[in-house]
């Protein structure tokens, strides 16, 4: 079943500019020990060494098969990281980093005392109690705060970022054009169809890591089936998301994320390649428009 969120703009820009901060579901794995980042580096899709010490990027963490397990946000923190993960994902990355890393070399410790939250409309100075992380590339906030979940929230809305609802998370990853686990990513799914590529969590230019033959070999030699693409429609949101195209036999693709706004509702879901931005097509028996993400 579709995620369906109500929107008072369909404005990523808009959206992203108002100073807010957001609770999200997100949860805190340390990444210590001598062989840390040297570890991290072979299961990640981006590339963690190469950035600056205390960068934050995204990425994700693959199988065997190149099919996402999670994707995460990583700070790294000197030789250490913080890995910044979705509730869904955290069991999955916690039993493979244990599995994974010599205790000697890595150590991954959970902070379950520790909240996250989204800022956008800018960052503050400082924050007493709080870490601030700018991202190092696109993102779809303005930066990242970190602290205990008994201060985070008031401190941030004493230095003049109210809290916002966490459906905003949804919000800004859907208008941005950003895959949600549980969503548009399941344990199928390859990075190059939900925009890797263009947000910047793969790099091609690294050494080896797990799932990494094939996402090369996709972007070096071929192509996804399918790629996260946005639709656009008037009147209410459909009551599914099955996409299909007149004159063209089958399903396209399907809508995962929907939202209702002021002119309409727009959505977000993989789409077979063939069918071009500007295609008019149907979402659940509804009239739409292929369009390209981000919205607004």
């Amino acid at each position: 079943m579709a995620h369906h969120l109500i929107l008072e703009t369909a404005d990523f820009a808009e959206l992203r500019s108002a100073p807010a901060a957001i609770h999200t579901s997100e949860v805190v794995i340390d990444l210590t020990g001598p062989g840390a980042l040297t570890c991290l580096q072979g299961i990640l899709t981006n590339d963690v060494v190469k950035t600056g010490p205390e960068a934050l990027l995204w990425g994700a963490v693959l199988t065997p098969k190149g099919m996402i397990i999670t994707d995460c946000w990583v700070q790294r923190r000197g030789t250490d990281a913080r890995l910044i993960v979705p509730a869904a994902g955290r069991d999955a990355l916690q039993t493979l980093l244990t599995r994974s890393f010599p205790p000697r070399l890595a150590k991954a410790t959970p902070r379950p005392e520790l909240q996250v939250a989204w800022l956008t409309g800018g960052v503050p100075a400082a924050v007493d109690g709080v870490e601030l992380i700018a991202p190092t590339a696109t993102a779809p906030f303005t930066a990242v705060a970190v602290g205990d979940k008994t201060v985070l929230m008031p401190a941030l809305a004493a230095a003049g970022f109210p809290t916002a609802p966490p459906e905003t998370a949804d919000a800004l990853r859907l208008l941005g054009g950003w895959p949600t686990l549980g969503r548009e990513i399941n344990d199928k799914t390859l990075p190059q169809e939900v925009r890797f590529d263009e947000l910047e969590g793969v790099r091609y230019d690294k050494g080896c890591y797990v799932g990494q033959e094939t996402v090369a070999r996709l972007h070096f030699r071929g192509h996804a089936n399918r790629t996260l693409r946005g639709v656009r429609g008037l009147g209410e949101v459909p009551a599914d998301g099955k996409i299909s195209v007149e004159g063209e036999q089958g399903e396209k693709g399907e809508v995962t994320t929907f939202a209702s706004t002021p002119g309409g509702w727009v959505g977000i879901g993989k789409i077979r390649r063939e069918v071009e931005t500007g295609t008019e097509a149907m979402v659940g028996g509804r009239p739409a428009m292929v369009v390209e993400l981000p919205f607004g």
